[in-house]
């Protein structure tokens, strides 16, 4: 073996073992980018992308290894990603300073109008109801109920993942869920759920 091939080899040898764990979670990633983006699967598909491509890098980096729990760094990657994305669509979108504006408001003008097969699949992972109240939730409250009561992520990994007090977590998962109780008892008592 050549010097030359001995230095590729871990190169090589990262590339598969990412390329495996990338297969493993891209259906966790874009699940979850598409309902922080409400439904705008274009959005959630350029997010999970960018969320794998900065996840590689930091992978050969070694910024994270075998010991790392990859699910959680990479939703870390991909919530970041979203909320830097969603400001900057939201600047230039509105045309005023972004610090003028609610950073809660959800991004009604960047809803996708795709419709083919894989996109009605994608949307049906929840009812309609389900979604559209998921939907309606303040960004950041929907991020939270996304990242802890359907992805199941524990509240200290939510915490660093957004950067925050878990005590924050907590508060969001409060006022989100008794908005969510609130707009989805109509549909529970019509399913005789409650």
């Amino acid at each position: 073996m050549t010097v030359m091939e001995s230095q590729a080899s871990p190169s090589s040898k990262a590339r598969d073992e990412y390329s495996r764990l990338a297969k493993k979670l891209e259906g966790t990633l874009l699940t979850h980018a598409l309902r922080m983006c409400a439904g705008d699967i274009d959005w959630a598909r350029d997010l999970a992308q960018e969320a794998l491509i900065k996840g590689y890098g930091a992978y050969l980096q070694g910024s994270f290894g075998r010991d790392t729990n990859a699910k959680a760094w990479l939703l870390r990657i991909l919530t970041n990603t979203y909320i830097n994305q969603y400001n900057r669509k939201k600047k230039w979108e509105s045309g005023l300073d972004i610090n003028l504006l609610n950073a809660a408001e959800a991004p009604a003008k960047l809803k996708g109008t795709s419709t083919s097969p894989e996109d009605v699949a994608l949307l049906g992972v929840l009812d309609e109801p389900l979604q559209n109240a998921l939907n309606a939730l303040q960004e950041d409250q929907r991020i939270c109920v996304v990242l802890v009561d359907i992805e199941q992520n524990e509240y200290s990994e939510v915490a660093k993942m957004l950067d925050v007090p878990v005590g924050t977590v907590r508060s969001r998962l409060a006022r989100a869920r008794l908005k969510l109780y609130t707009s989805l008892l109509p549909y529970a008592k019509n399913r005789r759920l409650v």
